[in-house]
């Protein structure tokens, strides 16, 4: 009996593990291309979801600070639909903006914000802070040497044929500048998706939660976006001639907790 009662305390004790969210985790990835003249390094937020580590995030920002980035990348649902408040990340964004630029794109959880909260002052009040919000738009910036555009794709997957995307997208691809993208849905470079072979040169992505449910040697489990054992789940995986980096988030942002699956800071170091 007691042999039988160690391995249930054992396996809870467990579980509990795989299931804590309130760290995150690191991960790094380095990427090289011929139009960088000199390391550049991103750091890459996604799906918050309101969620903090520390008070006004000080453990996530103390990261951030130590990691030293260039720039901040921020790909979408930082926010949550589920209540109109958002100033756990204006408060990180007034924080970060003192460390690197910040480049905020939309999720589709901003969206539906400021779609059904038509007082909604998210996009101002980010703006106001100095945070470049990229909503269907891109800017020319050099760091450190190079020239890179910068741009948010804010578009569902299956609406890049609306006008107003298409006035963005026919200009950004123009460009002979590296092409940093930020589209906070990997769906776009699935199998046939609308973005593959494209010519960005990175995407940053997340949404998909890491699959919820990490299982070991097989990957992500399901998300409604990519239904069971999605084809990308997380990484910095070539699509094409596309890098497309995919954060597991910072946030659960649903009723069923994340399980092996530890919240995410992504670091993309460009050569």
């Amino acid at each position: 009996m007691l042999i039988v009662a160690a391995l249930v305390v054992a396996a809870v004790a467990e579980l509990i593990h795989l299931c804590d969210n309130s760290h995150f985790v690191d991960t790094f990835y380095e990427v090289e291309d011929a139009r960088i003249a000199n390391h550049i390094r991103i750091v890459m937020l996604s799906d918050l979801h309101l969620n903090e580590f520390g008070e006004n995030n000080c453990e996530l920002v103390d990261e951030i600070t130590r990691l030293q980035p260039d720039i901040i990348a921020m790909a979408g649902d930082m926010m949550d639909m589920r209540t109109t408040d958002a100033t756990v990340v204006t408060e990180l964004c007034r924080q970060l903006v003192d460390v690197a630029p910040v480049y905020f794109s939309y999720g589709n959880h901003e969206k539906q914000l400021i779609r059904v909260d038509q007082t909604s002052t998210a996009n101002e009040d980010l703006e106001a802070l100095g945070v470049h919000v990229l909503h269907n738009r891109y800017e020319t910036v050099e760091i450190n040497g190079s020239v890179l555009d910068i741009g948010g794709l804010s578009a569902n997957p299956g609406t890049m044929q609306a006008e107003y995307t298409q006035n963005f997208w026919q200009s950004y691809l123009k460009s002979e500048n590296y092409r940093l993208l930020l589209v906070h849905y990997p769906q776009y470079f699935f199998s046939g998706g609308e973005l593959v072979d494209c010519g960005i040169d990175m995407a940053l992505c997340g949404h998909l939660h890491g699959g919820q449910v990490v299982i070991p040697y097989v990957g992500g489990l399901y998300h409604p976006a990519g239904g069971f054992l999605p084809e990308m789940t997380d990484g910095c995986n070539l699509v094409g001639d596309t890098w497309v980096v995919i954060s597991r988030g910072l946030g659960n942002g649903k009723a069923f907790p994340r399980v092996n699956n530890p919240p995410e800071l992504v670091i993309v170091d460009l050569y």
